[in-house]
C-alpha cells in the first residue's frame, strides 16, 4: 500500500491544476455559510447575554474568531476538487487530500454512489471514483449533483473525459511513447 497515497511529505515539484472549471455555486456556499455563521454568532451573543454580558471586546473576539473559520473553511471550499499533473492525480477534500501517482491508477470510472445513513441506504447519484491498483477506490469530489455540476450535466462527463485522458497520456508515455501533451 505503500506510494498509493503521498501525504506530501515531498516536496512539490510538478504543477498541479483543476483539468475542470468550477461551478459558481460554490460561491453561492461560501455565501451562506457567511450569512450562517453570522446567524450563529448573533444567537450565540443572545442567548449568552442573560447569563453572561458580553463586553464589547468579548463580541468583537467572537465576530473575529466566527471570521477567521469562515475565510479558512471559504479557502478550503474553493479548492476543493480533482487536480491532475504529470505524475498523479490529488484530490482535495475541505478536509484533507489523496495523492494517488498515476503508475497506481488502475482505472477512472463513474459510480451510482450509495450512502449509508443509519440502517437506510440513500442513493448519491452518480460520482467519479478512482481505483487503485491496491486497496479500496477512492470518491472524488466530483458528482453529478454537486455544486459544480447540477445545473451543468456536460461540464461532469467532460471532467470525467479530462481524467481519464490524462491517464490514457500517462500510460502512452510510460510505454515508450511520447504521448499526448495535454493543456497545463
Amino acid at each position: 500500500m505503500q506510494g498509493i497515497f503521498a501525504w506530501h511529505t515531498r516536496p512539490v515539484t510538478t504543477r498541479w491544476r483543476r483539468p475542470y472549471s468550477p461551478g459558481p455555486g460554490r460561491w453561492i456556499v461560501v455565501v451562506w455559510e457567511l450569512f450562517g455563521l453570522g446567524l450563529f454568532g448573533w444567537s450565540t451573543e443572545r442567548v449568552l447575554r442573560p447569563s453572561i454580558a458580553l463586553t464589547p471586546a468579548g463580541i468583537v473576539a467572537l465576530v473575529i474568531a466566527l471570521l477567521v473559520v469562515w475565510v479558512i473553511g471559504s479557502y478550503r471550499i474553493l479548492r476543493m476538487g480533482a487536480y491532475v499533473s504529470e505524475h498523479g492525480v490529488r484530490v482535495q477534500r475541505v478536509i484533507g487530500s489523496y495523492t494517488v501517482s498515476w503508475a497506481e491508477v488502475e482505472r477512472i470510472t463513474v459510480r451510482d454512489s450509495r450512502h449509508k445513513v443509519g440502517g437506510l441506504q440513500v442513493g448519491g447519484g452518480l460520482s467519479v471514483q478512482i481505483e487503485p491498483r491496491n486497496g479500496d477506490p477512492i470518491e472524488t469530489t466530483l458528482w453529478a449533483q454537486g455544486i459544480d455540476f447540477a445545473f451543468r450535466p456536460h461540464a461532469f462527463h467532460a471532467a470525467y473525459r479530462a481524467l481519464r485522458e490524462h491517464l490514457t497520456a500517462y500510460r502512452e508515455r510510460a510505454r515508450g511513447g511520447h504521448g499526448r501533451q495535454l493543456a497545463s
